[in-house]
């Protein structure tokens, strides 16, 4: 009698007894088994090709399956081929295991124990002995396997059971509902039919390991349901150990959290993206500058920051609302992304200011190539609801590591340069160089200093004369701030004003500034009682709650005549909230100021809004009044203007007379009033009377004198 056929018949017993069903069958252990009972079996004696070599039959219905290729006997092997045979010899070679495999329908269709034993022949080379039994009713292994069928039956979460080779013995309701398998499909195949490649082999491998070394492995899987969607869950695998210890089978346990993930996903997205353009936002953009310039300064390589400024852009928004402004700033972004490489980034970082990231650049030349191409591609007409627009844009340049070495430094000098583009005239580039971070420091040393000032009594008020155009006579002053630091001497207004604007510190400076100009007019005012005062309002203050009131309660305390005040505010300004800024101006009007809008033709003109709010003057900006005399285009726009105002009822006051030729000019054309360095300085209350303009007689014009006859 052979080996094989002393197995087969029970007359050889070895450690490894395959006709007595193991206790390290089950998945889990819910107690202690019943002692072992013969059964029924059939053994293979399998090659390490997996070539049946001998069959002992005793199961009914199992046909002789000599000569037959053991991938083509049981389901759990036939789709993955020798690969799965030479997983579970692997397993098997130095202990059994126990497998619930399918057989094929050719074969015999049923579900069947399947015990796997290594032993080596008479020449040595290793043979593989499987043992074939049923999962009888009745016994421990099928109580004990009910019991955990219904414990898993009754749970929300997947549960999946596999032997200790990977082939799935058992999947439960959650499973199916949630993979689109039904358990017959998967029974005896391997997880992977769920895999979704979405995983790299280290991943797989650390699971491996994890797991075989008795370990709980925890993470959150992306597989495929039948379908092919793609899902999400968080998956539990514990080994299960049988009563020596070994590793007999692994219990999965999932829960779908796609929708979980999905939110998540979303929220990333807004946290690290613009919403209007899609692009990413400064967040992201950050991240990934610090990543870049880590790698870049590890590899040698150089790298470029471009800050984008959008020119004059907020007059657009403001004027035509943000309903055009917002697809502007989507068609600017595309056109932005369509300049650069794929591998550079495009950032909003917000209103109309946006960033590029230039990776690997070799020299100044590709920035520059790069840079023209942007502002080439946003000079193009930009058609939109009808219209078109041609927006441009100023862009600051800073390179890595040549001109800083943190991203903090080199945001910031991107900043100053594009600052310095625009004072270039705008619609240009310019690199930084380090003799800019001077006049960026300076505005630093500024805006600390400004915030004392007004406490410390260096800021004071000097006044420019408005003359009638006809008599040459003073009529009104406008009240114009400067500022003595006894650190920086004599700041230009152009430099300190709008440091206060930014920061806010116009507000405050602006109610002193009214409250000493209303004082100081008002003495000026025991000479010629008719003098008015001109005062601006800066955009800030208009959004002030307390404007009105404020200003009332300085007209009191100064026992000014309101109907003497006159207020000047900007056109940009004006049409930055209209609906507001016309409450407000009613409100003044109410009082009897009068308002006056400056700077008037160099912002988008609109007679609507002439019309719809009371405004009484308008002021003709300088830079077209130097231009009076030689350009005719200049002499077109301010007749037009001269003549929209007189058809209105409206007041126009010239700026920035500083000829004769001007004053000649401007007269003839109809301008009521005229200002500028011709009829005086800005001067000190004290000096004012000092002007020629001051005492000048009146001349009472035909109308004049036709409208005091009537009288």
């Amino acid at each position: 009698m052979n080996d094989f056929t002393r197995f087969a018949s029970g007359g050889h017993r070895t450690p490894y007894a395959l006709d007595y069903e193991p206790e390290s069958h089950t998945a889990v252990r819910f107690g202690s088994f019943m002692p072992p009972q013969p059964k029924a079996a059939t053994y293979l004696l399998v090659s390490t090709k997996g070539v049946v070599l001998r069959h002992s039959q005793t199961l009914d219905g199992v046909p002789d399956l000599t000569g037959r290729l053991v991938t083509a006997i049981f389901e759990a092997l036939s789709d993955q081929g020798t690969t799965s045979w030479s997983q579970v010899m692997a397993d098997c070679r130095s202990d059994p295991h126990s497998y619930v495999w399918r057989l094929q329908a050719s074969v015999a269709e049923r579900t069947v124990n399947v015990e796997c034993t290594c032993f080596h022949n008479v020449s040595g080379a290793e043979e593989w002995l499987l043992r074939l039994s049923e999962v009888a009713a009745g016994t421990s292994i099928a109580r004990e396997l009910e019991i955990l069928a219904q414990a898993a039956h009754q749970t929300h979460d997947s549960v999946l059971i596999t032997c200790a080779a990977g082939f799935i013995e058992y999947v439960n309701p959650a499973f199916e509902r949630t993979t689109g398998y039904l358990a017959k499909e998967v029974l005896g195949h391997t997880p992977r039919i769920l895999k979704s490649d979405q995983h790299s082999s280290k991943f797989y491998d650390c699971m491996w390991s994890t797991i075989k070394r008795g370990e709980v492995f925890r993470a959150v899987f992306t597989n495929r349901r039948k379908s092919g969607e793609l899902y999400f869950e968080e998956k539990t695998i514990s080994p299960i150990f049988d009563s020596q210890q070994r590793i007999s089978h692994y219990v999965a346990t999932s829960k779908d959290v796609s929708e979980r993930i999905r939110v998540q996903d979303q929220l990333e997205y807004l946290a690290n993206t613009d919403t209007l353009t899609k692009l990413p936002n400064r967040r992201l953009f950050m991240e990934r500058l610090e990543q870049v310039m880590s790698s870049a300064g590890r590899q040698g390589q150089q790298l470029a920051v471009l800050f984008i400024d959008l020119d004059r852009f907020k007059v657009i928004n403001d004027t035509l609302g943000h309903n055009v402004g917002d697809g502007l700033l989507i068609e600017i972004a595309r056109r932005l992304r369509a300049s650069v490489r794929a591998t550079d980034m495009v950032a909003r970082l917000g209103g109309d200011e946006f960033m590029i990231l230039l990776e690997e650049v070799k020299c100044r030349e590709d920035v520059s190539q790069v840079v023209a191409n942007i502002l080439k591609g946003l000079g193009q007409a930009i058609r939109l609801e009808g219209r078109e627009f041609f927006v441009t844009a100023s862009v600051g340049i800073a390179l890595y590591p040549d001109d800083a070495a943190s991203k903090d430094e080199l945001l910031s000098r991107a900043d100053v340069s594009m600052y310095q583009a625009k004072s270039a005239g705008r619609n240009t580039s310019c690199f930084y160089e380090h003799h800019m971070d001077v006049h960026a420091h300076s505005d630093l040393a500024l805006e600390i200093e400004l915030h004392g000032a007004l406490a410390r009594q260096e800021l004071f008020l000097v006044y420019q004369p408005i003359v009638d155009a006809h008599s040459g006579r003073m009529m009104a002053v406008e009240a114009l701030l400067r500022w003595n630091s006894p650190k920086m001497g004599s700041v230009p207004p152009d430099r300190f004003i709008p440091i206060m604007e930014e920061t806010g510190l116009i507000v405050p400076v602006s109610r002193w500034s009214l409250r000493q100009a209303l004082h100081d007019v008002r003495n000026v005012q025991r000479l010629r009682p008719d003098i008015g005062l001109c005062f601006n309002l800066s955009g800030r203050q208009m959004t002030d709650a307390e404007l009105v009131a404020d200003i009332s309660a300085a007209l009191i305390e100064a026992s000014f005549d309101p109907h003497l005040l006159e207020l000047e505010i900007t056109e940009s300004t004006l049409m930055k909230d209209l609906q507001h800024t016309g409450a407000v101006l009613a409100a003044l009007n109410a009082i009897g100021i009068s308002i006056a809008i400056d700077d008037f033709g160099t912002g988008y003109s609109s007679l609507s809004y002439l019309m719809r709010l009371r405004v009484r003057t308008v002021k003709i900006d300088r830079s077209f009044v130097s231009e009076l005399t030689a350009d005719p285009e200049a002499m077109t726009i301010v007749r037009a203007i001269i003549s929209l105002a007189g058809n209105l009822n409206l007041e126009v006051v010239g700026e920035g007379v500083e000829t004769v030729e001007q004053f000649a000019q401007l007269a003839k054309l109809g301008c009521n009033r005229l200002q500028g360095y011709l009829f005086g300085v800005p001067s000190l209350p004290a000096d004012l009377q000092g002007l020629a303009c001051f005492l000048a007689p009146a001349v009472e014009t035909e109308e004049r004198q036709r409208d005091r006859l009537a009288v």
